[in-house]
């Protein structure tokens, strides 16, 4: 049995060595496994480096209620616009002077008082700022002086008569403002006004051009 495995192995290096020595061009199968597994790869990915790690976002951290950020309560309100000074930037009213516009009430100076003759009278003016009751009381006095009532007119008959003062004193433009619904009533209280035809010339420290008056009648009773 060993001889016959000599004699085998030395047969081998036999014909090996005869290939070598005569180079045939024939192919030789050398004996060997059934099955070889090759990985074949690519040398353009061999030769590209190995990707880099992605980065990690950074964790945020959530502080906890209690070790919020707390601002500070003074900086807080001075954020806040003041409101006086909001105030402060608007501009003041204007002061009213004395020549004010006219106003669409009239304003009484004198009311209902009895002016003799079993009459009373009233003067009110379109001007709010006419202060100068004393010559008021002069038309009054003037005007009821030319002042008749009519027979048969009953206590408490009242109409108002609407006129203009000038600057030197003129009446103009007498006209009934508010009926007493008697005609004679009312026609008697207008023929007054004409008849005074002038007045004292305005105040001096008044210093309108001209004021309009409203001058109530009243009959009060023999």
């Amino acid at each position: 049995m060993r001889s016959a495995v000599i004699g085998s192995a030395a047969v081998h290096v036999l014909l090996t060595a005869a290939l070598f020595l005569v180079r045939s061009g024939k192919t030789v199968l050398v004996p060997g496994p059934d099955v070889v597994q090759v990985s074949l790869v690519d040398a353009s990915l061999a030769a590209l480096p190995a990707p880099a790690p992605a980065p990690r976002a950074p964790e945020t951290v959530q502080p906890a209620e209690e070790e919020g950020v707390r601002l500070d309560k003074k900086k807080r309100e001075k954020a806040k616009p003041q409101p006086e000074a909001a105030a402060a930037k608007q501009p003041p009213a204007p002061v009213p002077t004395r020549d004010t516009p006219k106003s669409d009430a009239p304003r009484v100076v004198l009311p209902y008082a009895s002016v003799g003759g079993g009459m009373a009278g009233q003067v009110a003016v379109d001007e709010s700022n006419f202060e100068f009751a004393y010559y008021l009381q002069r038309v009054r006095t003037m005007i009821a002086s030319n002042w008749t009532a009519p027979s048969g007119v009953g206590a408490g008959t009242r109409v108002e008569v609407y006129f203009r003062i000038s600057r030197d004193g003129a009446l103009s433009s007498p006209r009934v403002e508010t009926s007493s619904g008697n005609s004679y009533f009312d026609q008697s209280a207008v023929r007054a006004v004409l008849v005074t035809g002038h007045l004292p010339p305005l105040p001096m420290g008044w210093n309108g051009s001209d004021l309009g008056v409203h001058f109530g009648f009243e009959y009060t009773g023999p």
